[in-house]
C-alpha cells in the first residue's frame, strides 16, 4: 500500500477519518492524499448578495486543506500531499483515485440506522463508482490496530486472489486473524460441502481463519448480532453487482437496516 487518498470537508467526521487514513500511511509507510472538491454556491432566492468567485472559494479550500496537511505531517512525520477540485465530489474522487493509482481510500461517516443514512449521499456514491478499495471510518470510531477481521461474505461472492490482495496487504502488516461471516437465510438450501468448501479457502490458505455461519433472514441484523458476540477491529466486504452488498444498499432497504457499525468498513470492489 503506498497511496491513501483521503476525500475531506473539513468537518470533524472527515477530520477523524484522516487521523485513521494517517495511522495507517506511518504504517505501511505511505503517502496520504488530502482532496476536497467543492461547488460553487447556486442562488435560491431574488434577495441580493455578494457573490463568492470560484478564484476565491478555491484559495480559502486550498488554506484549509493546506493546514490540516501541515497538521498530519507535522503529528506523524508521513508525507502528505493535497489538492482542491471544484466539481462533483464522487467524480472528482473517482477521477483522482484513477490519476494517483490510489491502493485505498478513506472517508468518514455519520449517523445511525441504515446503511445508506450512516454513511451518506457523497460516501456511497464513491463506493458505488470506484474500482479502488474504499475504507469507511464511523464518527465515534478511532484508530486501533487491526488485529481481528470480520469479513462477512456470500457463496456467490467472486474469489480473484487479485480483489482479496488489499484485504491480505493489511491483515499481513497487523497479522490479523480473520473470522469468515456467512448469513445464511433460515430458508437457504444446504450446501453439504459446508462454506469452508469454497474457493475462499484457497484464498485464506495459511491465515488465521475461522469459519462462521449463522442463520438470520436479515443478513444486516446477522452481522451486526454476530460483532455484538465477537469484537473485531473491522468488517470486510465486497461490492459488485446483484449480491448482498447491493442489496444492503438499495434504498428500498433502508427501512429494515438494523445494522450499526461502530468499526471500519473495508469495501473490496469486483473489478469484474
Amino acid at each position: 500500500m503506498q497511496n491513501i487518498l483521503v476525500p475531506v470537508d473539513f468537518s470533524p467526521v472527515s477530520r477523524n477519518a484522516a487521523i485513521y487514513a494517517a495511522e495507517l500511511a506511518k504504517k505501511f509507510n505511505a503517502k496520504l492524499m488530502l482532496f476536497h472538491a467543492y461547488m460553487l454556491p447556486t442562488p435560491v432566492s431574488e434577495v441580493p448578495y455578494v457573490m463568492v468567485t470560484a478564484d476565491e472559494m478555491q484559495k480559502e479550500n486550498e488554506a484549509y486543506i493546506k493546514k490540516e496537511a501541515d497538521h498530519l505531517h507535522d503529528t506523524y512525520k508521513i508525507e502528505v500531499e493535497w489538492s482542491v477540485r471544484i466539481g462533483i465530489a464522487s467524480d472528482e474522487i473517482k477521477s483522482l483515485a484513477k490519476e494517483r493509482n490510489a491502493d485505498l481510500v478513506v472517508m468518514g461517516m455519520k449517523g445511525a440506522g441504515g446503511l445508506d443514512k450512516i454513511i451518506g449521499s457523497t460516501t456511497t456514491n464513491v463506493i458505488r463508482k470506484l474500482k479502488s478499495p474504499v475504507l469507511v471510518i464511523p464518527e465515534k470510531a478511532t484508530y486501533i490496530p487491526v488485529q481481528h477481521i470480520t469479513y462477512a461474505y456470500d457463496l456467490n461472492d467472486p474469489s480473484g486472489p487479485a480483489l482479496f490482495q488489499p484485504l491480505l496487504e493489511l491483515a499481513a502488516q497487523y497479522q490479523s486473524r480473520f473470522s469468515l461471516l456467512h448469513v445464511e437465510n433460515p430458508g437457504e438450501p444446504k450446501d453439504n460441502d459446508g462454506p469452508a468448501n469454497t474457493p475462499l479457502e484457497k484464498i485464506f490458505l495459511g491465515r488465521q481463519v475461522s469459519w462462521v455461519t449463522i442463520q438470520d433472514s436479515s443478513v444486516t441484523r446477522g452481522i451486526s448480532e454476530y460483532l455484538l458476540q465477537h469484537p473485531a477491529e473491522m468488517l470486510a466486504m465486497i461490492a459488485h453487482r446483484h449480491n448482498f452488498f447491493e442489496r444492503v444498499f438499495s434504498k428500498s432497504h433502508t427501512s429494515s437496516m438494523a445494522y450499526e457499525t461502530d468499526i471500519p468498513l473495508l469495501i473490496l470492489h469486483d473489478k469484474e
